[in-house]
């Protein structure tokens, strides 16, 4: 009956709040004097006609107990929009009522059918959250019980046994309504702490999932500037290259337009490859092995051109590692020959050098730095992808100047091997 109540001693999340107004059918008032409405028609005639047809000889009296029964009803149309003032009228009445017995009558008033109206208020006051109502219905129901007893004693009741069960079962009427309330406000609350718990919970879920496509976002912008950019820079090179060999060597210069015709073909490859996870068709991609170390020489090859020399170093015995360091691996190695091509003027040399530790594989990608031009503390989005890389796979990343003060431009990265990774021994070789 208290559905409506709000006071669930819970903060409420702002989806069950607009969730609850929703499905919500009656205003509170409303929903009281509706309520209340019923009791009195259900009991209050029949009270009635107890108090006039037993004390007809004292019709003052009869008056008197039947307003306290009106005002008793009329407390429960607002037992929830005035709880504190219809819990203390309802409970002076009652208690009035418990000192009072009727001519006539062999029995307390307080027995009368409409006072169990006052269950009602008394169940509003433990269900309601209010600790100062829930204390006092509990003090209210104790006084009262004690005042029957005490005031059967002094009537000189020959029998004592019926005014034990009475005061037995005053206690136990009121102790049930307030238990009831008590076990409806804890279910309430119990009810709002769940939702509260599945809203934060869906709250945190939207959170990941968004940062989930944050990074996929990130990841795939990544993967198109790397394909894109390296694969233009090369093909500019080379057609640069082919531009200068035109005419004083036809032969270099069809192997240098090939050369970019292949890098170009390689890329529409690529970038089919990345833009499939956006197909409407419903069906998964097909997977594709990702960039593996051996790429790196092909890297290498396709980043020389007539003024332009590039050369991959190997040291030490090849290790097995991870996917994602061979995939961050191969992808910092083309942004350093990207970044190469684009901030570089010929003639240039490059090199690249892996070298395979017992626990750990270096990566340095150095030029000598004809025509470059360093911004410190600017990063762009080359270096920032790199530097993300290195975050995820590796275990330290520099790009910047060279550290001995001659021009060029050095960008390093380290990459932990797990102690499992086994080796392949291997001689040093030299590409370029």
């Amino acid at each position: 009956m208290d559905d409506d109540m709000v006071d669930w001693g819970v903060e409420q999340p702002e989806a069950a709040r607009s969730g609850w107004r929703r499905t919500r059918r009656w205003r509170p008032s409303t929903a009281d004097a509706a309520l209340a409405l019923v009791y009195a028609v259900a009991l209050a005639p029949l009270t009635f006609f107890e108090v006039f047809g037993s004390a007809a000889r004292w019709p003052w009296w009869s008056a008197v107990v039947v307003v306290a029964f009106l005002v008793l009803h009329g407390s429960v149309a607002a037992r929830r929009t005035y709880a504190r003032t219809a819990f203390v009228v309802a409970s002076v009445v009652m208690l009035a009522l418990a000192t009072a017995s009727l001519p006539g009558l062999p029995s307390f008033a307080v027995l009368l059918p409409s006072s169990a109206v006052y269950l009602v208020i008394l169940y509003t006051a433990s269900a309601g959250g209010d600790r100062v109502l829930d204390l006092a219905a509990v003090v209210v129901g104790l006084v009262g019980a004690c005042l029957i007893a005490v005031i059967g004693l002094l009537r000189g009741v020959a029998d004592p046994q019926p005014l034990v069960v009475l005061t037995g079962f005053v206690l136990a009427s009121v102790g049930a309504a307030w238990v009831l309330g008590r076990y409806q406000r804890e279910s309430r609350r119990t009810a709002a702490a769940r939702r509260l718990a599945q809203a934060q919970a869906l709250e945190l879920e939207m959170q990941r999932e968004r940062e989930r496509i944050a990074q996929e976002r990130r990841r795939i912008g990544r993967d198109v500037h790397d394909v894109v950019a390296h694969s233009l820079a090369v093909m500019l090179a080379q057609a640069e290259a082919t531009r200068v060999l035109l005419g004083r060597d036809d032969d270099r210069a069809r192997e240098s337009l090939d050369s970019a015709l292949a890098v170009g073909r390689s890329a529409m490859v690529d970038m089919r490859g990345m833009l499939g996870v956006f197909d409407d068709a419903g069906e998964p991609a097909p997977l594709k092995p990702g960039p593996r170390l051996a790429d790196v020489a092909r890297l290498v090859e396709n980043s020389s051109s007539p003024g332009r020399t590039a050369s991959l170093v190997e040291v030490g015995e090849e290790r097995e590692c991870s996917a994602a360091v061979h995939a961050a691996a191969v992808r910092i190695v083309q942004e350093s020959l990207t970044n190469t091509l684009k901030h570089t003027h010929p003639p240039t040399r490059t090199e690249v050098r892996v070298e395979w530790g017992p626990d750990l594989l270096v990566i340095e990608v150095s030029d000598d730095g004809r025509g470059h031009v360093a911004e410190p503390g600017v990063a762009g989005r080359g270096i920032r992808g790199m530097r993300e890389r290195a975050e995820q796979a590796g275990d330290g990343f520099r790009s910047g100047p060279r550290e001995d003060g001659s021009a060029g431009w050095t960008t390093c990265v380290r990459f932990p091997l797990g102690p499992d990774s086994r080796s392949t021994t291997r001689s040093p070789r030299v590409y370029g």
